[in-house]
């Protein structure tokens, strides 16, 4: 059988059908307009994703998807190549035509157009810092990761029967820690700081006083003064930090301050615009990495998946990082109390928390873990060398003795 010879009344009905598939886009203003007259999307979440739509500036207005079905009569190629009917049975596919009207969101585009202006703003007004004056090159990098402080939180030592906690004794334990840490470190030079903040910082994550979940928890003053409270105290330790080494600040959400924790990290990331040698890392991200040399760290809360799956899950989301290293290690809070695993060649540290016991913990009979930090120092070749630790001084009953 010869090959078939288009015609020109074919080529046109082909071009026409053609025409008649083709995607269309309008945008006038602050409107946009989406159609597509033959596709197999079906839903208005497949279309916001085939076509890219930022549904933070975007509002659907309005969408329809129309069906119908469509008899295709199958064909097989000859021998020779011609094409040639078959007999089996025409096939019914389905198609669908959409379209979709949105419409700006003007007013958060215009909020949010503020808010970078005055970001932009703030960090050209931002301190202007001198440069510090370091020590030689060594190798060697400080990692200081103090999780679950809870600042905010409260806790009444006649009801919880161990000891009483708010913002102020807060901020004090958090700054005895990190002095006793840099004293008990002093003797190595350092060409890094890696400094972990979040974790549970903060106690609670609105002016409700209650979690990101949304668990309302006791809380000692107003959220608005607790931040401003541990905002200063994180600026106070990263310039602290600075005089060591150049400092890498990462921002780990809890289950307790996810919302704030970015909040905190923004503020940190405008304080420190003109300083060369601080950088945030405030991305939305719940776990974040680190390498140093031949070092590879995951630092993450610790209250999603599993622990055992964590050597996986670094493999997977930093293949060239994990391929590039030897020293594995991920550091997480949450437990509020120490736990040192290993699974295939990397360790998983879920280290102690610096709070008191409130009532909800009490009354669960979580109580008595030693309320403790613990610093690292790592080498580029060697892995870990060193660690300090503190623990809150305790009396003979094992209660922290508050000063």
């Amino acid at each position: 059988m010869k090959k078939r010879n288009w015609s020109a009344v074919d080529q046109l009905q082909a071009e026409s059908a053609k025409r008649e598939n083709v995607e269309t886009q309008e945008r006038k203003g602050d409107r946009w307009t989406i159609t597509l007259p033959k596709t197999r999307i079906k839903t208005l979440d497949q279309l916001v994703a085939a076509c890219q739509v930022d549904l933070s500036v975007w509002e659907v207005e309005r969408f329809i998807c129309n069906k119908w079905e469509v008899g295709v009569t199958p064909r097989a190629v000859g021998s020779s190549g011609d094409w040639r009917r078959d007999s089996t049975k025409p096939i019914v596919e389905p198609l669908f035509q959409v379209k979709a009207w949105l419409v700006r969101k003007k007013n958060i585009v215009a909020a949010k157009s503020e808010i970078a202006a005055l970001k932009d703003e703030a960090k050209l007004m931002a301190r202007l810092f001198k440069p510090a004056r370091r020590r030689v090159e060594t190798g060697k990098m400080l990692e200081l990761t103090l999780p679950d402080l809870h600042a905010g939180r409260l806790a009444w030592a006649k009801e919880t029967g161990w000891e009483n906690y708010d913002v102020k004794i807060a901020e004090r334990v958090f700054e005895q820690s990190l002095a006793a840490l840099l004293q008990r470190t002093q003797g190595h030079r350092f060409e890094q700081v890696c400094f972990v903040l979040g974790n549970d910082l903060l106690n609670t994550d609105s002016i409700e006083d209650k979690t990101t979940a949304g668990t309302p928890v006791s809380s000692d003053v107003r959220f608005q003064k607790t931040f401003g409270v541990v905002r200063r105290m994180m600026v106070r330790a990263i310039e602290t930090l600075r005089t060591i080494a150049p400092v890498r600040t990462l921002l780990i959400p809890g289950n307790h301050d996810q919302l704030s924790t970015w909040h905190l990290g923004d503020s940190l990331e405008c304080y420190f615009a003109r300083c060369k040698d601080v950088s945030i890392d405030n991305a939305p991200t719940v776990r974040k990495y680190h390498r140093f040399g031949r070092v590879m760290l995951m630092f993450t809360h610790g209250h999603r998946g599993q622990h055992h799956d964590y050597p996986l899950l670094m493999a997977t989301e930093q293949p060239e990082m994990f391929g590039a290293t030897c020293w594995r290690e991920v550091h997480c809070g949450h437990s509020h109390k120490l736990i040192v695993n290993e699974r295939h060649g990397v360790r998983i540290r879920a280290l102690s928390a610096l709070c008191a016991v409130d009532d909800f913990l009490a009354d669960q009979t979580l109580v008595g873990n030693l309320r403790a930090a613990e610093a690292f120092v790592w080498h580029k070749e060697e892995g870990l060398i060193g660690t300090a630790n503190y623990a809150l001084p305790t009396g003979k009953d094992n209660r922290v003795i508050e000063k």
